[in-house]
C-alpha cells in the first residue's frame, strides 16, 4: 500500500543564509584510539559575503569548547550542543577575511567511528574511520556542514605510530613525533565540502598501481593478509579512471586516487575527494569472485569524484546529481568493460528496486519535505535518477548526449549544480529543450504505469499497439510523455518503427508487409516503465528465443511465466538449454520456477549443471517455489550436501530448500551454518531458510545461533527468519519478545530490521518498545524505519497476520492448480493419441486466437501514423 514520503506536517527545506565564505579548512587532531576521543585545533580562513557581519554560526555537535580566537585574539561565542555562534569584537566589511580558531575536544557518536576488539572481533586492532555524508562532519569538527560551501583542506592527523593515516589530496609530511606517535599533514587545494573531509586511521598496507593513460597513481590500502584480495577486488580501477577521463571528456581532476577498505562501515562506499572509503565486505576471495565482482560499487565512487565532488548538488534536494549520475556510470562501465548485455542486467535491477519502492511511496527526485536528508537516498535518489540519464541519452543519442555531459562538467567544474543547469547545458550544446522532461520524470513523482495490447488484422497488413498509461493523471500530474521505438521481425528482418507517447491513450497503427514474428514494445527497455503487455504466446516465444538485446529475451521470459501451459514450458526449457547470455538461462530458470509444474521442474533439475554459477544460482531459487515437493527437496539436499564451486549458489539452495517446508529443511539445514562465506551469505541464507520452513523447532535453532558482535548480516537474518516464523503463527509472541530484544543490537541495520518485522508481524503490542529505540537512535536511516514501523501498526495491525494466513493459502492454490492442470493436459493428450476425439473437436495443438482487448477510448487527435527511426 502506498503512503506519503513525506507524513503530514515535514518541514520545506531550503538553503539559509550565508553571510560568510569558508575559504580554507585547517584541522589538527590528536587521535586517542583507546579512549575513543580526539583533541582538535579547527582553523578557518572566512570571506564576509556582505558587509555589516557581526557574528557566524559554525555546525558543531556534543563538543567540549575550550576556546576560540579571531585573528589570533579570544573571541566570545554561544554554544547549545549544536550550533557554535561565534560573535565579532568589530563588524566584517564586504570581502573582508577573517582566521578563526576553535580549540575543542569531543568524543564522537556519529561522524568518526572508534573500531577495537569486541566479542565478534576480540584481535581486531584500534583504528577509526570518518563518514560525513550527509551531514555528519560537524559531530567530529566544526565546520559549515551544507554541500553548497566548498572550500580547499589541510589535515594534520597525531595518531599511535605503527598505523597508517589516510586524508583528502597529497601527503605533504609525515613524520614522528614525542610519545610514540606520528604526525600525518595532507592538503587538498581543490574546493570541497565538509562532507566529503575523510579521515582513516588504523594498521594497513599500501598497495600501489597507475593509470596508463591518465597517469594517475593509484592506492589500495587493506589489512595485513588481504592484499589479494585488494589486487581482487580494485584491481581494475586505473582502466577505470582512464576510461571515464576519456568519456567525459574532462580528466580526473586529481594527481592520485587512493581506496581504503574498513570494517564495519556503514554504507558500501563514500567518495571523499580524491579517497574514496569502502566497506571491507567488498573484499573478494577467490571463491567469491567466481560470480561476484564489486566493480559496480568502484565504478559508482570513482564517478563520484566528478560527479559530487567536481560538481557538488547545490543542497540535498538536489542529490540526484550526484547519486543518479554515479549509478549511471556503473551501467556505463559495465557496457564498456563486458558489452551492453550485462549492463542492461544491472539497469534492468534498478528498474525493479525503483519499481519496488514506489509501490510503497513515490516522491519527485528533487524533493525538498523531509525530516532527515538521509531520507532522500533512496531508490529514487539513485536507480530512479540513474534510469532517467539512461533516458537522455538515448533521447539525444550517443554523440551529443557525451558533448553535453563534457561542457556541463567543464563549466561547473569545482562548483555547485541544479537541475537546471544540467538542461541549461544541454540546451546549449544541443538545441534541445529538455525542461518538460525534467520537470516530469524529476520535480514531479512518479512514473508511466502502462497497458498494452497488439491485434493484427491480416486482411488490411495492418498492426495495432494500444496503449495506455494507468497511472493517477491530474493537472499536477499530467501523462508522461516519451518516444521510444517498437521494433518489428517480418520475413525475417528487423525493422524499427518510432513513437511519440504523448497522451493517456494511444492506438499506434502500424502497416507491414505481413504478420509480423516479433513485436517489441520499447526495445531495450530504455523507458523507465511498469507494464503489462497483452500479446500471443507465439510473439513471446519468438522474442525470447530471437530478439537481438538480451534484456528483451529476459522480459520475455518473464512474460511467458505467466502463460502456465506446455508450450511456454518448451520454450522457457529451450532457453535454459541453449540461449548464449547466461542471463536470460537464469530468467528462464526462474520462470519456470514460477509455473510449479512437474514438467517445469524436470528441466530445472537437468539445468542444475549449467556451467555458469548465476545460472544455477536462478535454478536453485525456482526450485525453492515448489512448496512440499519431496523430489525438489531430496535434489537441494543432495546438492548441498555435495557442495557447489560457489558460495551464493549453496546459499541459494539453502534458502530454497527451506521454502520448499520439507521436514528435509529442518534436518539437513543446521549442518550448513558453520560453513564459512564471502560476506557471511551461505549462513545468512541457510538462516532465512529455517524462517521459511514455517517449522516452530526452527526458533530454537535461530536462537541458538544468536551472537553478540560479529557480522551484522547474520543477526539481521535470524531477526528476518523469527519473524516469518512468528507471523500468523502460535509462536508469535515468543518471536515477539525475541526481536524487540534486538531494537538495542549494537549495528543500526539491525534495529532497524527488528523494527520492520515487528511491524510486519502485526505485533501492535510491540509499539512502545519501538518508540523507545527511535527516541535513543542515532542513524537517520533506522529511524525512519522505526518510524514507518510504527505507523503501519497503528494503521494496520492485525490484518498482517491475516495476509500471511491468505498468502500460504494462495500458494497452495496455486502448486494445486499447477498440478490439476498438468492431469488434464495429459488426460487430454491421451486422449488426443487415442484418436477419441469427436470429428468437431478443435485440434488443442493449434494455438488459440488471442482474445481480442477491448477497444481503448481515444482522446485527443487520431493519432499519426508512425515512421521509421
Amino acid at each position: 500500500m502506498q503512503r506519503p514520503f513525506a507524513p503530514p506536517g515535514t518541514k520545506l527545506n531550503f538553503t539559509g543564509d550565508r553571510p560568510i565564505r569558508v575559504d580554507h579548512v585547517r584541522l589538527e587532531l590528536e587521535l586517542d584510539l583507546a579512549g575513543k576521543s580526539l583533541n582538535g585545533i579547527a582553523t578557518l580562513t572566512l570571506v564576509a559575503r556582505r558587509g555589516q557581519v557581526t557574528s557566524f554560526v559554525l555546525d558543531a555537535v556534543e563538543m567540549e569548547i575550550q576556546a576560540i580566537s579571531l585573528d589570533g585574539q579570544p573571541a566570545a561565542f554561544d554554544y547549545d550542543g549544536e550550533k557554535l555562534r561565534i560573535r565579532l569584537a568589530q563588524p566584517l566589511a564586504g570581502d573582508s577575511r577573517i582566521r578563526a580558531e576553535i580549540r575543542y575536544r569531543c568524543s564522537p557518536r556519529r561522524g568518526l567511528y572508534f573500531m577495537g576488539p569486541d566479542a565478534g572481533h576480540p584481535d581486531r586492532p584500534l583504528q577509526c574511520w570518518s563518514q560525513g555524508q550527509d551531514d555528519d562532519s560537524r559531530h567530529y569538527w566544526p565546520c559549515v556542514d551544507a554541500p553548497i560551501e566548498k572550500f580547499s583542506s589541510e589535515i594534520l592527523c597525531t595518531a599511535p605510530a605503527g598505523n597508517f593515516v589516510l586524508s583528502n589530496g597529497e601527503l605533504r609530511d609525515r613524520r614522528d613525533v614525542p610519545g610514540g606517535k606520528t604526525r600525518w599533514h595532507y592538503a587538498l587545494d581543490f574546493p570541497h565540502p565538509a562532507y566529503l573531509v575523510t579521515l582513516v586511521c588504523g594498521p594497513f598496507v599500501e598497495i600501489k598501481d597507475r593509470a596508463a593513460k591518465t597517469g594517475v597513481d593509484v592506492y589500495y590500502f587493506v589489512a595485513p593478509g588481504r592484499e589479494a584480495d585488494g589486487r581482487r577486488s580494485f584491481g581494475r580501477t586505473p582502466e577505470m579512471i582512464d576510461y571515464f577521463s576519456q568519456v567525459i571528456g574532462v580528466p580526473y581532476p586529481h594527481a592520485r586516487y587512493s581506496q581504503i577498505a574498513v570494517p564495519d562501515f556503514i554504507f558500501g562506499g563514500m567518495e571523499n575527494t580524491s579517497a574514496a572509503t569502502l566497506t571491507d565486505l567488498a573484499l573478494l576471495d577467490e571463491r567469491a569472485a567466481l560470480d561476484h565482482d564489486v566493480e559496480a560499487l568502484v565504478s559508482h565512487e570513482l564517478a563520484h569524484q566528478w560527479w559530487g565532488d567536481l560538481l557538488t548538488c547545490r543542497e540535498w534536494s538536489e542529490a540526484w546529481l550526484n547519486e543518479g549520475f554515479a549509478t549511471y556510470f556503473e551501467y556505463v562501465w559495465r557496457e564498456h568493460a563486458k558489452g551492453r548485455d550485462e549492463a542492461d542486467v544491472e539497469l534492468l535491477a534498478d528498474a525493479e528496486n525503483y519499481l519496488n519502492e514506489s509501490g510503497r511511496y513515490q516522491r519527485p527526485v528533487v524533493c525538498r519535505q523531509y525530516d532527515e536528508p538521509i531520507h532522500l537516498f533512496d531508490a529514487h535518489l539513485y536507480e530512479k535518477g540513474g534510469r532517467v540519464l539512461h533516458m537522455v541519452r538515448h533521447e539525444l543519442g550517443d554523440e551529443q548526449f557525451w558533448r553535453s555531459l563534457k561542457f556541463y562538467a567543464e563549466t561547473h567544474a569545482r562548483k555547485s549544480v541544479e537541475t537546471r543547469d544540467l538542461a541549461r547545458a544541454i540546451e546549449t550544446v544541443t538545441g534541445r529543450g529538455l525542461d518538460g522532461l525534467f520537470d516530469r520524470w524529476i520535480t514531479r513523482p512518479g512514473h508511466p504505469e502502462l497497458e498494452a495490447s497488439w491485434e493484427w488484422d491480416d486482411d488490411r497488413k495492418l498492426g495495432t499497439l494500444r496503449l495506455a498509461q494507468k497511472q493517477a493523471i491530474t493537472p499536477e500530474l499530467p501523462p508522461f510523455q516519451f518516444t521510444t521505438a517498437v521494433r518489428f521481425e517480418v520475413e525475417g528482418q528487423e525493422r524499427d518503427e518510432r513513437v511519440a507517447v504523448t497522451d493517456a491513450v494511444h492506438a499506434f497503427e502500424f502497416r507491414l508487409p505481413g504478420r509480423p514474428t516479433q513485436v517489441v514494445f520499447d526495445p531495450g527497455d530504455v523507458v523507465l516503465k511498469s507494464i503489462k503487455m497483452e500479446k500471443s504466446r507465439p510473439l513471446w516465444q519468438r522474442q525470447l528465443a530471437a530478439a537481438r538485446l538480451g534484456v528483451d529475451r529476459i522480459l520475455a521470459a518473464a512474460g511467458l511465466a505467466k502463460q502456465v501451459d506446455p508450450e511456454s514450458v518448451k520454450a522457457l526449457a529451450a532457453a535454459l538449454r541453449d540461449d548464449r547470455f547466461w542471463a536470460v538461462r537464469a530468467s528462464a530458470a526462474r520462470a519456470l520456477g514460477r509455473m510449479r509444474r512437474a514438467d517445469a521442474v524436470d528441466h530445472l533439475l537437468a539445468a542444475a549443471a549449467d556451467p555458469h554459477p548465476r545460472v544455477r544460482r536462478a535454478v536453485a531459487a525456482g526450485l525453492g517455489e515448489q512448496r512440499d515437493n519431496q523430489r525438489v527437496a531430496e535434489a537441494l539436499a543432495r546438492w548441498l550436501e555435495k557442495g557447489d564451486p560457489s558460495y551464493f549458489v549453496e546459499a541459494e539452495a539453502a534458502h530454497s530448500l527451506g521454502r520448499t517446508r520439507s521436514p528435509l529443511a529442518i534436518a539437513t539445514l543446521p549442518s550448513l551454518l558453520g560453513r564459512r562465506s564471502f560476506q557471511d551469505v551461505i549462513r545468512t541464507r541457510t538462516l532465512e531458510g529455517l524462517g521459511a520452513t514455517g517449522d516452530e523447532r526452527a526458533m530454537a535453532l535461530l536462537k541458538a545461533e544468536w551472537r553478540p558482535g560479529g557480522s551484522f548480516l547474520a543477526r539481521r537474518a535470524i531477526v528476518m527468519a523469527m519473524a516469518e516464523l512468528g507471523t500468523g503463527m502460535p509462536g508469535a509472541r515468543q518471536a515477539r519478545d525475541f526481536i524487540e530484544g534486538c531494537l538495542d543490537d549494537d549495528d543500526f541495520r539491525v534495529r532497524a530490521e527488528a523494527a520492520s518485522s515487528l511491524a510486519r508481524m502485526g505485533q501492535v503490542e510491540a509499539v512502545p518498545a519501538i518508540e523507545r529505540a527511535r527516541a535513543a537512535e542515532l542513524d537517520g536511516r533506522a529511524r525512519r524505519r522505526m518510524s514507518d514501523a510504527i505507523r503501519d501498526l497503528q494503521e494496520g495491525g492485525r490484518p498482517i497476520e491475516q495476509l500471511k494466513k491468505a498468502q500460504d493459502e494462495l500458494d497452495r492454490l496455486r502448486a494445486d492448480s499447477a498440478s490439476l492442470r498438468e492431469r488434464i493436459e495429459k488426460l487430454e493428450a491421451r486422449l488426443d493419441s487415442a484418436g477419441s476425439l469427436s470429428p468437431g473437436t478443435p485440434d488443442r495443438g493449434t494455438p488459440r486466437k488471442a482474445k481480442r482487448p477491448r477497444p481503448l477510448t481515444r482522446r485527443g487527435p487520431r493519432p499519426h501514423r508512425p515512421v521509421r527511426r
